[in-house]
Formats: C-alpha cells, sequence, structure tokens
C-alpha cells in the first residue's frame, strides 16, 4: 500500500525536488502521505539531511531518483540532458542547453565548497 513503509523501513520519509537550476527544493519531512514538517536545505539540517543521502530525490519532471546525494542526482539529470541534446529529433534545444549549463553551474559550485564533516549523532 503506498505511504505505508515497508518492513523494517523507517516510518519517516525525507523528500525534495530537484528545481530548475539544480538547487533542491524544501525537505519534506513525511509521516505515510502526512506531513510533519518542511526543512530548509540551505539550513545546518537540510545540509546535514542531504550529505547523508537520507532525502528522496525527485527529478523536476517527479521521477524518483531514490535515496541519493545531489551530486549523484546532478549527475543522472546532466547525463539525460546530454542524451536529449544528441536526440535527432530534439525539440527546445536552447532550453536544454541552459538546462545543462544551470546544473553544471551549480555542480561546480558544490565542489568549490569545502565539505563540512557530519557531526556523530551518538556524542
Amino acid at each position: 500500500m503506498r505511504g505505508v513503509p515497508a518492513p523494517g523501513e523507517s516510518s519517516h520519509v525525507f523528500r525534495a525536488t530537484v528545481l530548475g537550476d539544480g538547487s533542491p527544493g524544501p525537505i519534506e519531512e513525511r509521516l505515510g502521505r502526512k506531513l510533519l514538517r518542511v526543512v530548509d536545505p540551505s539550513s545546518a539540517e537540510g545540509q546535514r539531511l542531504l550529505r547523508s543521502g537520507s532525502v528522496e530525490i525527485l527529478g523536476p519532471g517527479g521521477e524518483n531518483f531514490g535515496r541519493i546525494r545531489m551530486q549523484e542526482a546532478w549527475r543522472q539529470l546532466i547525463r539525460r540532458l546530454e542524451e536529449r541534446l544528441e536526440s535527432c529529433d530534439l525539440q527546445g534545444e536552447e532550453l536544454v542547453r541552459e538546462g545543462l549549463k544551470r546544473l553544471r553551474s551549480r555542480a561546480a559550485r558544490d565542489k568549490r565548497r569545502p565539505a563540512r564533516p557530519v557531526p556523530d549523532p551518538s556524542r
């Protein structure tokens, strides 16, 4: 049944959608279908959740990437756009190129930012 966690799976789900510029949208914490709260992705908690890989990432078109880090989501989106550019029946080539430019820029900014260690929750 949709919205019910599998046995052994945490009942709390964190979910965020990648926006058109590659930035993560608000992180929703849900219990089944019930929205418990929204976490700002730029907050310390939001950054920790995104780095931990515990956030279910949704693409701009609603496709579910699963619980992956943002860097992997960017790689997958970039790869998809590159494949679309190679398509012989491509429409909206300029929009695809603009999307690639934004995603690559976002990914490059993230690589330049020094990694902060994730605090150990047991301390």
